[in-house]
């Protein structure tokens, strides 16, 4: 009997679970049916007010916008990607107690190369535990591991003190005062050991020269720039005397002529416009123009074929990111006693920013390697028809390439400051958020009170 009862309790609860398994497939089934018929409704409610036509239309004009959306963000997402990229490595630098070099504007990218070489050295040293000595065997409260850790942070905060110190020694440092910064130096690692020598910890030898050979890097480059500047001295002195054969700067002829052409232009069009008395003014008006164009066309003929027989001159590569857009140089020569005048005058009142510099080397044969760069890029000139317009859709970087298959060694500046056109873009920004805070104030004044 007991079994029997056993029996029917395990069929009644299997029959009860079927049941209810039963009756939840079809409340499901409903549930399915009822929201496929809403579906259904919803989608024949939609067609009443449009027709397949119109929905499909207006489905691929979101898809059309969509892609719009994902092609204008694609470079800013590839900007992002490279700016975590570097601030990544940045960071993995920063961990080990190696803060980030700090260059000056006028820095070259060797200089950048070459410290960057001494940083990758220091890194690998520090990540093997190599930059520090400590010969201890610390127990803290009879903890030889508590020990260790103590060790190691006395290491760590020495590595940055020292790190920091080398900072402010290097930033302090001349053309002229290297032995005073090496002597500075060595002082530093003194007295960093002396503070460690509690868990004597200290920097190592390895470390130590590593730093050293950094400090030289950054010394060498202030004598070539001092090198530079007497450099310097003799190319003016070239120029200064080439301008005095040549009898003027053919420069400003160059533009002088074109201005007054264009004026001349412009004055033809509207003679064509006018009658009698009038006319007969712009007539001699005209005449007058074209003479002092001939005067000028003969005075730059002259000047050139002088200039010609001493070519030297500076070759420059500029940018205006503000004016032009990415990847657009100008590349041109000057024969200018200071190549940064031309440069400024570039970028004075024709363009709303000012030019940034890429390189500015002093050739000897400034016309022919002109001619030579301006031949290598004539596919990829901004304007096509009028090659007076130096403009070239190309990189600085790949103009070093071109100028170091000439041959030419020259200092670059790959960076773009654009420091006119970025602060106009704050300002704006700035003018936008106030204007928007002023908007949403108003609208949460009462109209009257």
């Amino acid at each position: 009997m007991f079994h029997e009862f056993e029996s029917n309790q395990l069929i009644s609860l299997v029959l009860a679970v079927f049941t209810a398994v039963v009756i939840y497939m079809v409340y499901s089934t409903l549930y399915k049916q009822k929201d496929l018929i809403s579906e259904i409704e919803r989608k024949e409610k939609a067609l009443e007010n449009k027709s397949v036509d119109e929905i499909v239309s207006e489905l691929r004009q979101l898809s059309h916008e969509i892609e719009l959306k994902i092609t204008n963000g694609k470079p800013i997402f590839e900007q992002l990607t490279q700016s975590l990229k570097k601030n990544t490595e940045q960071l993995k630098y920063i961990d080990v107690g190696l803060l980030p070099p700090t260059y000056k504007f006028d820095d070259p990218e060797s200089l950048k190369k070459n410290i960057g070489e001494c940083h990758d050295k220091q890194f690998k040293i520090i990540k093997r535990g190599g930059a520090t000595t400590a010969y201890s065997n610390w127990e803290w409260f009879g903890s030889k591991s508590k020990g260790t850790q103590m060790v190691n942070a006395y290491q760590s905060l020495l590595l940055k003190a020292f790190n920091a110190e080398f900072d402010a020694i290097r930033k302090q440092m001349r053309f002229s005062s290297y032995d005073s910064a090496i002597s500075k130096l060595y002082r530093l690692k003194d007295q960093l050991e002396k503070l460690g020598e509690t868990a004597n910890v200290a920097i190592s030898h390895d470390y130590f020269n590593l730093k050293k050979d950094e400090l030289r890097t950054w010394h060498n480059e202030q004598l070539r720039k001092e090198d530079l500047k007497q450099e310097k001295k003799k190319q003016q002195a070239l120029l200064r005397e080439q301008n005095k054969q040549s009898g003027g700067d053919t420069e400003e002829l160059e533009d002088d002529i074109y201005y007054r052409k264009s004026d001349l232009k412009k004055a033809q069009k509207l003679a064509q416009q006018m009658f009698g008395a009038s006319a007969d003014d712009m007539k001699l008006k005209i005449s007058s123009m074209q003479k002092e164009i001939q005067k000028l066309e003969v005075k730059f003929e002259r000047a050139i074929s002088q200039a010609q027989i001493t070519k030297a001159g500076y070759i420059y590569v500029i940018s205006n990111i503000g004016s032009f857009g990415e990847k657009v140089v100008k590349i041109g020569m000057t024969r200018r006693l200071e190549p940064m005048d031309r440069v400024n005058e570039l970028g004075d009142a024709s363009v709303p920013f000012r030019f940034d510099v890429h390189t500015l080397t002093f050739v000897h044969d400034a016309p022919r390697i002109e001619k030579t760069l301006h031949r290598k890029f004539n596919a990829k000139r901004v304007n096509i028809e009028n090659h007076r317009k130096e403009f070239f859709n190309v990189t600085p970087q790949e103009v070093s390439d071109a100028m170091e298959e000439l041959g030419i060694e020259c200092d670059w500046y790959f960076d773009v400051e654009a420091k006119e056109y970025r602060e106009s873009l704050l300002i704006r920004e700035a003018l936008k958020h106030e204007l928007s805070q002023a908007k949403t104030v108003s609208s949460k004044l009462p109209e009257s009170i």
